[in-house]
């Protein structure tokens, strides 16, 4: 059970006592400015997001009465957040915690901002992971970390499907896990930078502008010795630093954007052809064979199942 508890604005008190079984949406708002929290429970996962705009600041506590894991994503703005210890919470970064029996998490908000936040209780976590390990995975979660490229698509297409009709349902929680698999593989990378103590802090400015430079330069990628090359270290010492600070390969990385942007352009309802030049492909089936590789079906679904919403939007 997740309860959200009294919060107030300049000492004027908000109803926020409901508890959140169901689906449902919460709205404030006056001079002070607004906030909205929208919570949707399948199974044993509960998805909350909250939006805030204020330049008052807000406290709002909220009360878990279950042992559980929670995941806790800043899309926008920057927030405080207290369990033990302050964590201050800026945009594009995330953090995990778990709470024992009945934990309560104080938000101090202001500002724009928005939430969003994951909580898996105990059943869902002994139901996906092997009784002896299940929390323990979870012992590294302190440190606040980035929001990966593979998160973020996630987040975005759970919140495109929140309030939705039909099996919306069974698709946040396949979301919800797909998005626990993603923190998992990033947990894993982090211990090995945590036992990796031979990279200099030069050296690992130089993976990261590694990594900028390939962000910025989709359609013209370089060679692994060119990148290598701009960036002032030989190609080992880059594919090994690739692989231990980032969790990735150098291809792989550059493979990942390439799939999520051209997504993205589908989505948009840009021709096949078109997005696969975007992303750097000369070939359109050179496209095709990769985005069936990362995602399990052809590109044109996208383009099919955006048809079919228009046919129906028109009929309608």
């Amino acid at each position: 059970m997740i309860k959200l508890t009294s919060a107030s604005v300049n000492g004027s008190p908000l109803n926020l006592t409901n508890v959140l079984k169901e689906e449902n949406q919460i709205n404030f708002s006056g001079k002070w400015g607004s906030i909205s929290v929208t919570t949707v429970p399948v199974a044993d996962i509960s998805l909350l997001v909250i939006d805030f705009d204020s330049d008052e600041v807000l406290p709002l506590t909220i009360e878990i009465n279950m042992t559980s894991l929670m995941l806790n994503f800043t899309l926008s703005g920057q927030y405080y957040l207290q369990v033990e210890n302050q964590i201050c919470c800026t945009e594009s970064s995330h953090h995990s915690l778990t709470t024992a029996h009945h934990g309560k998490l104080l938000l101090t908000l202001k500002g724009k901002l928005k939430v969003f936040m994951v909580c898996f209780r105990e059943q869902s976590l002994k139901r996906i992971m092997k009784d002896d390990l299940y929390m323990d995975q979870f012992t590294r979660i302190q440190s606040v970390r980035p929001i990966t490229t593979q998160m973020n698509h996630v987040i975005a297409s759970i919140m495109h499907n929140m309030g939705k009709g039909g099996r919306h349902h069974i698709y946040a929680e396949a979301k919800a896990l797909e998005l626990l698999s993603l923190e998992l593989e990033q947990l894993e990378t982090f211990a090995l930078q945590q036992k990796n103590t031979l990279w200099k802090e030069r050296d690992q400015e130089r993976i990261h502008q590694a990594k900028i430079i390939i962000e910025e330069n989709l359609l013209n990628p370089c060679s692994l010795i060119e990148l290598a090359h701009k960036v002032g270290l030989n190609d080992f010492k880059l594919k090994k630093g690739f692989r231990e600070i980032l969790g990735t390969t150098v291809f792989g990385y550059l493979y990942d954007l390439r799939m999520y942007k051209a997504m993205t352009l589908l989505k948009e309802g840009k021709l096949i052809r078109d997005v696969a030049y975007e992303v750097g492909y000369k070939n359109a089936h050179h496209f095709t064979v990769a985005f069936k590789k990362k995602f399990g079906y052809l590109p044109s679904k996208v383009s099919q199942f955006l048809g079919l919403c228009f046919f129906c939007i028109s009929v309608y």
